[in-house]
């Protein structure tokens, strides 16, 4: 009768090396879950900040669109040609400033499409540096 009951118990359970070895599985696959939610953590933050920046040069395109082309890039405009826009310094980034650009335009007489490159430049959460463009053109 003791021999039949050593071979019910030798049978039943897990050993420990099966333990071993299924914990080691289930704390590896735990780690990559968690490695995987920090990176996509990370994704959503840097992408948040491309929004912002891209609303904010939108918004800076739009009102620069409002005015007559011959306003535009002249010095005493609040677009002036190489010039932070105010209105855009820190607005929704750390250390945003939206810089126009007028290709082709040298002082003088404005040309006709004028184009517009709009410079966005921030600060990340990583602290990095980041610089987003947009472009357009307006005619007479």
């Amino acid at each position: 009768m003791q021999a039949r009951w050593k071979r019910r118990v030798g049978r039943s359970g897990f050993t420990v090396v099966e333990l071993t070895i299924g914990m080691t599985v289930m704390i590896v696959a735990v780690m990559t879950s968690m490695a995987s939610q920090l990176v996509a953590l990370d994704l959503t933050k840097t992408l948040r900040e491309q929004s912002a920046a891209m609303g904010d040069l939108q918004s800076a395109m739009d009102e620069i669109q409002l005015l007559p082309p011959d306003q535009i890039p002249v010095a005493t405009s609040a677009f002036a040609d190489g010039q932070p826009i105010a209105t855009f310094t820190d607005r929704n980034l750390e250390n945003e400033r939206i810089v126009p650009d007028y290709p082709g335009f040298a002082g003088g007489t404005v040309p006709d499409p004028l184009q517009i490159v709009l410079t966005c430049t921030w600060t990340d959460w990583k602290g990095r540096a980041r610089r987003m463009q947009l472009s357009s053109a307006v005619t007479r």
